[in-house]
């Protein structure tokens, strides 16, 4: 971003202004937007031609314009004509032909999701904007992430007047509501918290809307599947899920998607039904935990520590997951999870990291690879000094103690004869492992740490530090705008709106995307 003073022409004043900084001018500007949007007559009647002057000159003079600034001259654009998402994504997608990373233009369509969920245009509109935005995603996700040096392309952080920018765009639905509530509808409350922490990476800002993507194109899904057994349309989802996950190639995707089954339900109760909204959710576990993606294992560039989260995510998930299955009775489910996770990268992950990281001498293994015997040797190591959980690391030991003193504790694989489905890390490949062993009768003593984790899971606390308080910004998800609903069309939207030369396939390349490892010899 440009450094120094800019100095910009208003010509109904007759006058040039000096402003300290693009951070100055973006305030400035974006409180005389609100202010002229507040005393227009009617919706959309703000003359906003001044605006539009200045900051057409503004972005011509930058090779690679910010963030924020293309931002603040979409939403003039948009305001001018309410409804159009499809020169909405035209627009933002123009001005990041020239950005080196993906995560830019990614993160630029945080808009065009939250038009899209507030949106009344008919199901059939809905989906066929989806699908573009989807292929977008898929377009800027085979984007290098890293340069030929090894640093990110992506590594810059949102200008503090960010929170300004949200609120211009959140102004046509409510002024009453938190503004980042209503630009980022299917977040999350402890994503949108993280957007409000000042110098927030554009790189978490991009998985951020990636999985507000991903997740509306879930619920739409859902919603077509009026008819159709449960268990296929679940079938179905997690096919969809399974493909898409490694097209995205996303960390930050893939760890808001963790957070936000940590943090059930999932924030989609303005768009399903309770059951829908478990049918999701059991989708989403399904893929997190019976696949382990390379993109999530081979990460070049990244320090591996940056990736401990992720992996305690998993395991708490994975907990959480085979708790479930259990109360439903679906004991084959619940020891597909245990078997899949044992077999993943994330207990040689975190046993590596703890071995590493612990100052008190020799640290012996785990007596085994599953969810519980791992949970439990981290709270013994974290018991001797090691730092593991954070803030919740009380709350966990409570929990574990609590659980162990009233059932027991119990370590021992079962086996059942339920199908796993996983990527072997080896060669790659989809692999159906359907090893047969007996549903040994007291397979609910594995449930003791489990139940630990569950309640834990329901109740992780993010840190607040350092987060910039917004006026209004609670917990308002239950206020969230209902899609409408309409009938069920089956026609194809695949050859819908968005033409080749603006870098946009018609149809979804998300929808039988690559496998990963396609993704990786592409490459």
């Amino acid at each position: 971003m440009a450094a120094g003073p800019l100095v910009v022409d208003f010509p109904s004043m007759g006058a040039a202004l000096c402003f300290n900084s693009l951070e100055s001018l973006l305030r400035d500007s974006a409180s005389g937007f609100l202010a002229a949007v507040s005393a227009a007559p009617a919706p959309g009647a703000a003359d906003l031609t001044n605006f539009h002057r200045v900051f057409s000159r503004v972005l011509s003079g930058y090779p690679d314009p910010p963030l924020e600034a293309i931002w603040f001259f979409s939403a003039l654009s948009f305001h001018d004509s309410p409804g159009d998402l499809r020169s909405l994504l035209q627009l933002l997608s123009a001005f990041t032909a020239s950005s080196p990373g993906a995560a830019k233009p990614l993160a630029l369509l945080a808009p065009v999701i939250s038009e899209l969920f507030h949106s009344d245009k008919t199901r059939r509109e809905t989906e066929a904007l989806v699908e573009a935005v989807l292929s977008y995603i898929s377009i800027c996700s085979s984007r290098p992430a890293a340069s030929a040096d090894g640093a990110s392309a992506d590594a810059g952080r949102l200008l503090p007047a960010f929170g300004e920018l949200v609120k211009v765009w959140s102004v046509r639905h409510s002024m009453d509501r938190c503004p980042f509530q209503v630009l980022f509808p299917l977040a999350g409350e402890e994503a949108r918290r993280e957007l409000m922490k000042e110098g927030c990476s554009v790189e978490y800002l991009a998985g951020v809307v990636v999985a507000e993507a991903f997740l509306l194109r879930l619920c739409l899904k859902v919603q077509n599947g009026t008819g159709v057994p449960r268990a296929e349309l679940q079938k179905e989802l997690k096919m969809w899920a399974v493909s898409s996950i490694p097209v995205f190639q996303n960390q930050h995707f893939f760890g808001v998607l963790l957070n936000m089954l940590l943090n059930s339900p999932l924030p989609v109760y303005s768009l399903l039904s309770a059951d829908d909204e478990i049918l999701v959710r059991d989708a989403i576990y399904d893929a997190l935990i019976l696949v382990d993606y390379s993109f999530i294992n081979n990460v070049s560039g990244v320090d591996q520590a940056d990736l401990l989260p992720i992996y305690l995510s998993r395991l708490i998930i994975t907990l959480d997951a085979v708790n479930d299955a259990r109360r439903k009775g679906d004991q084959g489910r619940a020891m597909s999870f245990v078997n899949a996770f044992s077999i993943s990268n994330v207990p040689n992950y975190l046993i590596k990291w703890a071995t590493c990281k612990a100052v008190f001498g020799a640290v012996s293994k785990p007596i085994a690879n599953t969810p519980q015997a791992l949970l439990k040797w981290l709270v013994d190591l974290e018991d001797k000094g090691l730092k593991v959980f954070g803030d919740n690391s009380s709350w966990i030991k409570g929990r574990l103690i609590y659980d162990e003193v009233k059932n027991g504790f119990g370590n021992r694989m079962i086996h059942s004869g339920a199908d796993l489905f996983f990527i072997d890390k080896q060669s790659g490949e989809e692999v159906m492992d359907t090893t047969k062993g007996s549903e040994d009768e007291d397979a609910v003593e594995m449930e003791t740490t489990g139940n630990a984790f569950m309640a834990a899971a329901q109740s992780m606390k993010v840190e607040t530090n350092g987060i910039r308080k917004r006026k209004g910004c609670g917990n308002e998800d239950a206020a969230a705008v209902k899609f409408v609903k309409y009938k069920v069309e089956d026609s194809s939207v695949k050859d819908y709106f968005l033409s080749a030369n603006n870098g946009m396939s018609s149809g979804s390349e998300v929808e039988n995307p690559q496998s990963d490892d396609e993704m990786e010899e592409s490459d």
